[in-house]
């Protein structure tokens, strides 16, 4: 009976189970998590290096354009229902450009989605502009495209000026292109004090050589007032700083009031005396 007992011991301990760690010391864990069974791809352009945001419900990625400003989401896993999604882009400066809405999208099988247009950032120079300044507009777009500046007034809206124009200055469409880094500028005057509405759009001429328009950027309300603003716009301005410092303006005032009233008590006026010549008499009656 030992020797039966004896000779188990043995066998378990040279032919037992390789031991748990010699299992898993080289193995490599890999995981993985995905939202739906099949998958998408999803390309278009924008301007170079921006990031681009595709987010929705059940949907978060970003990615890079390249130099050229083309963009690719790919082999990207579909939501289990169809839900609508948004694309944005933010350009080199941090402007950012207004969402894109696609409509929902096949989830049964594996779709790609594209080219997709995304609209240029837009940007002015200043906050405040007077009649006679020049307004630079500024943004990223598609690289060597055609850009499309659209300009509305608004004549109910405009301001009145102390000297009234002799001739109404109308602001036509610019057309611009981008350069190679995507960058465009447009300058124009403005002589005349009036309220706009400008935005813009990109015409992508692709492989095919047909235009397409992209949507439009975000709309700029800018405003050119009339020269005799600035001072209405100074005086605004000392206001709201003595008014968030009013507890020291009184104090100040205080002293100089005071200092004025010491002067007045302790410095009386000097009474003057009147001389006489002695040609002619005083007489007093």
């Amino acid at each position: 009976m030992r020797r039966i007992v004896g000779l188990l011991l043995l066998t378990t301990f040279f032919i037992a189970p390789t031991p748990l760690w010699a299992v898993t010391k080289n193995a490599q864990v890999s995981n993985a998590v995905s939202v739906g069974e099949y998958r998408f791809s999803l390309y278009g352009y924008t301007s170079p290096r921006a990031l681009v945001t595709f987010e929705g419900v059940g949907i978060k990625d970003e990615t890079f354009a390249d130099d050229t400003g083309y963009f690719l989401f790919t082999n990207r896993f579909s939501p289990f229902s169809p839900r609508e999604a948004c694309l944005t882009s933010q350009d080199q400066f941090g402007r950012t450009s207004p969402p894109v809405c696609l409509p929902s999208f096949p989830t049964t099988y594996n779709v790609s989605i594209g080219p997709v247009l995304l609209p240029s950032t837009l940007s002015v120079n200043k906050g405040a502009y007077y009649t006679g300044d020049v307004v630079i507009l500024s943004g990223q777009a598609i690289p060597n495209s055609e850009i499309n500046l659209i300009v509305h007034t608004n004549e109910n809206k405009s301001l009145p000026s102390l000297i009234k124009e002799v001739a109404a200055y109308t602001l036509p469409n610019y057309t611009v292109t981008t350069d190679k880094k995507g960058n465009f500028s447009i300058a124009f005057p403005s002589s005349q004090a009036q309220s706009y509405r400008i935005f813009t759009q990109v015409n992508y001429a692709g492989s095919d050589s047909q235009s397409a328009p992209s949507p439009k950027s975000i709309t700029i309300n800018l405003k050119v007032l009339p020269v005799w603003m600035i001072v209405f716009h100074y005086l605004t301005l000392l206001w709201k700083t003595l008014q968030g410092r009013l507890l020291e303006t009184i104090i100040i005032v205080q002293v100089v009031l005071a200092a004025l009233l010491g002067l007045k008590l302790f410095h009386p006026h000097r009474i003057k005396s009147i001389v006489v010549r002695e040609k002619y008499e005083l007489l007093v009656r």
